[in-house]
């Protein structure tokens, strides 16, 4: 902090020292910082006219103050500063964009993605889309061999079962079954409404816990969660009509809780499969209503994960990645202004000068 103390008067030029040095703390162009009524000042150097006296660019807008603390900001330090932070917001928001363009080849893309990861590397894969489409026309399709499985009990059924009923009912059909090696199956099928439906719900039971939960409309799968964890669905279509929600706001603070969430790669303890994305735990510390337990789960090793938890990744991202946006875009709205105002005061002392 530069010696002494300075005196402002509203809508005036002058500025008036008491023990400053202003002949060697500052110069022409140079900028003065001072506090008041806790604003934040920053006022233009026109001329250095003696140790307490300073002409500035533009006339003071703030309350008259005596006493104040101030700060000397040279030239080059404040538009090197500006230039700085330009510099990180337009790196931050390339980043921002660059993620966006890896989560729409997620969504949207019909085959193999390639996803550029923050580190320079990348990652190839099928995207959702592909995937979806695969498991769709292998799990529509029949093996010939079981065109009826009258009178058959016992056994495995490797190919693809097709069932109906002869004719409408009521209420679906439903039946359970369990064989010696600990397998339960549900199969639920039938006309219903006049609408042809199976489902198949399969349990295996031993050092851990696996199912698959299909459900298939015709020779159609929409929708399966397997075993490994993952879930393949036609179409996964959230309901956000704000009609249907008590609303909160938008996220405060967004960039804040940006740097609190990390981008993570991993590949799973039970099934050693290769993940990206965020951790339950990060997101339960800014949003925990976000996160959910979904049970114990035994690990291959035999240890025991109690009360796994779960994260609202997508909604996570979608919210926070938008609202992170705009706070970036005000404030580089706020450093253009800052940078035109600097630019028209440098016009200003050149100017005079000439």
């Amino acid at each position: 902090m530069p010696a002494g103390t300075i005196a402002l008067t509203n809508n005036s030029t002058a500025v008036t020292g008491s023990g400053t040095t202003f002949n060697t703390e500052l110069k022409a162009n140079d900028f003065i910082v001072v506090v008041v009524g806790g604003v934040t000042y920053t006022l233009g150097v026109l001329s250095v006219n003696s140790a307490t006296s300073v002409t500035l660019v533009s006339a003071y807008g703030g309350p008259a103050i005596s006493g104040a603390a101030w700060t000397a900001v040279p030239n080059a330090a404040l538009v090197g500063i500006t230039a700085q932070v330009a510099a990180d917001v337009a790196k931050a928001i390339r980043g921002l964009n660059q993620d966006k363009v890896n989560w729409q080849q997620v969504f949207s893309a019909a085959g193999n993605i390639t996803v550029n990861l923050p580190d320079g590397s990348s990652f190839t894969g099928p995207s959702w889309g592909y995937m979806t489409t695969l498991i769709s026309s292998r799990a529509s399709s029949s093996d010939p061999r079981f065109d009826t499985i009258n009178n058959k009990t016992g056994g495995t059924v490797s190919g693809g079962v097709n069932a109906g009923a002869a004719s409408p009912s009521a209420t679906p059909p439903t039946g359970t079954t369990t064989n010696g090696s600990g397998i339960s199956s549900r199969f639920t099928s039938g006309i219903y409404n006049g609408v042809l439906f199976s489902s198949y719900v399969q349990c295996i039971q031993g050092s851990g816990t696996k199912g698959i939960l299909q459900l298939s409309y015709g020779a159609n799968t929409y929708w399966s969660f397997n075993q490994d964890g993952s879930a393949n669905g036609v179409s996964w279509v959230p309901s956000s009509d704000e009609r249907l929600k008590d609303m909160h706001g938008p996220i405060e603070e967004p960039l804040e809780k940006m740097r609190l969430i990390r981008g993570q790669t991993w590949n799973r303890k039970d099934t050693k499969a290769f993940g990206i994305g965020f951790t339950a735990q990060d997101v339960q510390k800014v949003f925990p209503d976000s996160v959910s337990e979904t049970g114990d789960v035994t690990l291959p090793d035999g240890t025991k994960v109690e009360r796994a938890l779960a994260p609202d990744v997508y909604g996570v991202s979608a919210g926070l990645h938008h609202e992170a946006i705009l706070a970036l875009m005000a404030k580089i709205e706020k450093q253009d202004v800052v940078i035109l105002e600097l630019q028209n005061r440098l016009k200003a002392v050149d100017g005079l000068d000439a």
